[in-house]
């Protein structure tokens, strides 16, 4: 299974056996990859019923244990200590989502003006434990935030 740059840049940010929402899954291949790649357990989320069959027969066929649950967002998902991945959509669809109390570590890539992001997460009190820029078409950039209470500066 072979992933786009922009998937691959994010499976490379996160460590073996973690635990992993991923939000506005898709088709899965992310979660799919961190399960039989990296020994992770993953639930894939995604707003679109036909999305979370495709999640489910994409693991089926590469024999990947994920869970693919249709849901709007996080609502009613209760957090521990879960890696959230959100790639995939703008900066506005991502706040919404993140619009809660949450200390979680985020790994987030916004197609739509990433300054504000960054400025979101300056005020839930997240630093950008890590940044990376990939080119797959067009430029992709892919924060890793974690939340400290503060006491970093974006």
């Amino acid at each position: 299974m072979k992933l786009s740059k922009r998937l691959q840049a994010i499976c490379d940010l996160i460590n073996e056996n973690s635990n992993i929402i991923d939000v506005g899954s898709d088709h899965a291949f992310l979660d799919i990859y961190l399960n039989k790649y990296k020994n992770c357990h993953c639930l894939a989320i995604d707003k679109s019923p036909f999305c979370t069959k495709t999640a489910k027969t994409n693991a089926e066929k590469y024999k990947a244990n994920i869970q693919a649950i249709t849901n709007n967002g996080l609502e009613n998902i209760q957090l521990k200590d879960e890696i959230i991945v959100i790639s995939g959509m703008g900066t506005h669809s991502i706040i919404k989502i993140l619009n809660m109390d949450i200390t979680n570590d985020l790994i987030l890539s916004s197609h739509t003006n990433v300054d504000l992001l960054k400025e979101f997460l300056k005020t839930k009190n997240y630093y950008i434990y890590k940044e990376v820029f990939i080119e797959d078409g067009k430029t992709y950039n892919i924060i890793y935030a974690k939340n400290k209470g503060g006491q970093y500066e974006i």
